[in-house]
């Protein structure tokens, strides 16, 4: 499954909060508009980090995982960001 998440170009923001996919192989296509560096970070319910990539600013980046039926969180490790409300819930069915 390939899943496209974009960050805002203005706010400290995905363009989603919530994001599903099936169990296997799944793709986070990432794309950044804005001039404010962020990235995506897969983590599971006992909060090891699965997948991940450093943060880009203007740019676009993909990441896979193989992931199994679950919830999972995806957020922005830049410090301050994923307390500014960049994360979401990514379910795996």
């Amino acid at each position: 499954t390939t899943l496209p998440l974009e960050a805002s170009e203005t706010a400290l923001a995905y363009d989603t909060t919530e994001l599903s996919a099936k169990a296997g192989t799944v793709t986070i296509d990432f794309k950044n508009p804005s001039a404010i560096p962020h990235n995506v970070v897969i983590e599971d319910e006992s909060g090891d980090e699965l997948a991940g990539f450093e943060p880009l600013a203007e740019g676009e980046e993909s990441e896979s995982a193989d992931l199994k039926a679950g919830s999972y969180t995806f957020y922005c490790s830049v410090p301050g960001h994923r307390q500014a409300g960049m994360e979401g819930t990514l379910t795996v069915k």
